[in-house]
């Protein structure tokens, strides 16, 4: 019988569950990751060495705390925005729009890309006024995952919800996992209105760096669960996409984590760790495979 119990991630509270398989080639029950999916970007380009989608900065009213509404800064509606999927070599294509009350652009954080395509007003692109438009274009060279945000007031528009991942697989990759996981961790600080802190709350360098936020986020939820099968192997890429809140991850009570990957993707060879600590911006590819002894739920 497959013993399936909740993986709190980060602060979750959950209650204990049993599924079936979900296929032949996943370990897990079926939904496993419901609490935790993130949403796909729409590749509308029939060339198969080409990703072609389109990106729209809104403002979306959003339920981050139960009951709650908050008109965060998102990118299509979401938080954090869609998750793009590449694979190494590919055109990727992002037809770019702003829908937000200020200028804004989109950086793609550890991508090697040409200067005019990077996202930084006044080196590399003028900012993309509100009502106007963009269009990204260039080939991803490496694989790993990487993240995009702006960097028109990084620290206020990051916090506030602009940021997403971008997962580059690479065609060569021999790690054969089925059950694979993009974690986005981050922060948001709001009343208890569900209004937005103000950018300089902080002060200068708070309006500079960013502030910690008083929710903390995985994919965008608060307190998100996982069910898993008990010794299941997963995949795990992780990122920090907070704009000064640093993470310090525990598995448990001190589950190891198999790394096999950082910011510059894969390593030569993996490292067994207990803890992994992201500061922001920082990534991790880890293979974890929990254990629940006597029934217990687990934490992240």
């Amino acid at each position: 019988m497959i013993r399936c119990l909740p993986l709190i991630v980060f602060l979750f509270i959950v209650v204990f569950a049993h599924g079936g398989v979900a296929g032949a080639q996943s370990s897990q029950p079926a939904g496993w990751d419901a609490g935790l999916k993130l949403v796909d970007a729409v590749d509308t380009n029939p060339d198969p060495k080409i990703v072609e989608i389109t990106l729209e900065a809104r403002v979306a009213a959003l339920e981050i705390t139960p009951g709650v509404r908050t008109d965060a800064w998102t990118y299509d509606g979401g938080l954090p925005g869609p998750l793009i999927r590449a694979r190494r070599g590919d055109r990727l294509i992002v037809h770019f729009s702003n829908k937000l009350p200020q200028s804004t652009t989109v950086h793609w954080h550890g991508v090697q890309v040409p200067i005019q395509m990077d996202g930084v007003p006044g080196a590399s692109q003028p900012p993309v006024e509100p009502g106007e438009s963009f269009t990204y274009d260039f080939v991803v060279p490496d694989a790993g995952l990487f993240w995009y945000h702006p960097h028109v007031m990084s620290a206020a528009q990051v916090g506030f919800g602009l940021y997403g991942p971008l997962l580059v697989d690479d065609p060569d990759d021999t790690v054969n996992v089925a059950d694979q996981l993009v974690l986005v961790l981050s922060d948001i600080a709001t009343d208890d209105d569900g209004k937005l802190h103000s950018a300089d709350s902080g002060g200068v360098l708070g309006a500079l760096l960013g502030r910690e936020g008083n929710h903390v986020l995985v994919n965008g939820r608060v307190r998100p669960t996982l069910t898993v099968r008990d010794g299941g192997l997963q995949r795990w890429r992780i990122v920090n996409a907070a704009k000064s809140r640093y993470f310090e991850l525990v598995l448990g009570d001190g589950q190891p984590f198999e790394l096999i990957g950082v910011d510059g993707g894969h390593m030569e060879y993996s490292l067994k760790r207990w803890t992994i600590v992201l500061g922001p911006g920082e990534r991790a590819d880890v293979l974890v495979a929990p254990r629940f002894e006597g029934g217990r739920n687990l934490t992240l």
